[in-house]
C-alpha cells in the first residue's frame, strides 16, 4: 500500500526499503513507530491518506502484449489457489521492476489476504479458498500499477 503526505506529496511505499529513516521494506504504514512523521516536511502520520490504486482487467481471450507480462494464471486444487503472473512466463523479478504483492479478495471486494513478494521473488503465491465461490486475485506490478481478475466457481 501506499501513502499519501497531504501537506507535500511524499509517498510512503510500504514495499520500498528507506535507507533515511531506517524503515525496511514490507513495514505497514500502521506499523510505523508512535511519532512517525514526514521526513520531507515532518507533517505527522494523521495527515497521510492512503492513496487507492486503479485496477486494471485484462482481456483474457488476447491480452495484448502490455498486459501479457501481467496475465493472472490460476490453478485450484481442492482448497488451495495457486496464483502466478505472466501468460507465458513468470513476470520480470528486478528490483525495480517487480510484482510486490498478490492480494485476495473476496466475492464483495473484502479484502481476504495477501502476500508481499520481496525483490527476487518469483511472483508465486498459494492461498486457502476453502471459504470462498467466487473471488478476485489482485497483483501490483512496481512500475505497472494493480491489475485484477475476477474468478467464478
Amino acid at each position: 500500500m501506499r501513502y499519501l503526505c497531504t501537506n507535500c506529496n511524499y509517498i510512503y511505499d510500504e514495499s520500498i526499503w528507506d535507507s533515511w529513516e531506517n524503515i525496511v521494506a514490507w513495514t505497514k504504514f500502521d506499523n510505523l513507530w508512535d511519532h512517525f512523521a514526514c521526513p520531507v516536511c515532518s507533517e505527522l502520520a494523521e495527515e497521510f491518506q492512503e492513496i487507492k490504486e486503479e485496477i486494471s482487467y485484462i482481456n483474457e481471450q488476447n491480452p495484448f502484449w502490455f498486459e501479457q507480462e501481467h496475465f493472472i494464471n490460476y490453478k485450484i486444487f481442492d482448497w488451495d489457489l495457486e496464483v502466478q503472473v505472466w501468460k507465458w512466463d513468470l513476470h520480470a523479478s528486478w528490483p525495480e521492476h517487480r510484482i510486490s504483492w498478490i492480494w485476495l479478495y473476496d466475492e464483495y471486494w473484502d479484502f481476504v489476504n495477501e502476500n508481499f513478494l520481496s525483490d527476487g521473488e518469483d511472483p508465486i503465491s498459494e492461498f486457502d479458498i476453502s471459504d470462498l465461490d467466487d473471488f478476485e486475485i489482485r497483483v501490483k506490478c512496481t512500475i505497472h500499477w494493480v491489475w485484477g481478475r475476477k474468478i467464478e466457481r
